[in-house]
């Protein structure tokens, strides 16, 4: 179905451009879309950690990140291309990440924009919202 591997170097300008296909629309409706803003916070999350890359059939289609911490793990920079959107792919990662937790007995917090339609398959895989404000919807599931 798929595969994975840690970003290398030569994925950065992939991201930034997944991130944008993935993720304008809302960016724009919350904040205004600013290029250079965003290449801003993509070089700042760059040098913070790389993501995890998915593949199929060898071409990169989205990444992941999966952060550990001594009480949750955090899962973020989660993006599909779109025409790889509604594939089961998503749902595949999501369970995986969630098996991880389960063994670490660790809850999984998240956070994405407003009007991302990514919170869909969030709380179907049984997330649920702790809060949210004008910007951003946070969510945990407990996997213990």
């Amino acid at each position: 179905m798929y595969e994975t591997r840690k970003a290398e170097n030569n994925d950065y300008e992939f991201l930034f451009g997944l991130k944008k296909s993935a993720e304008f629309e809302p960016i724009k409706a919350v904040f205004g879309w600013d290029e250079n803003v965003q290449r801003d916070i993509h070089r700042n999350e760059w040098n913070e950690e790389k993501p995890i890359i998915i593949e199929v059939d060898g071409i990169a289609v989205g990444s992941y990140l999966v952060q550990f911490h001594a009480d949750h793990l955090y899962f973020g920079r989660f993006f599909l291309l779109p025409q790889y959107q509604g594939k089961g792919i998503g749902s595949h990662v999501l369970k995986r990440v969630i098996e991880i937790a389960a063994q670490q007995s660790l809850p999984i917090k998240l956070c994405y924009l407003q009007g991302n339609q990514v919170g869909q398959l969030y709380k179907r895989l049984g997330f649920e919202v702790i809060r949210q404000d004008e910007q951003f919807v946070h969510m945990h599931k407990q996997c213990l």
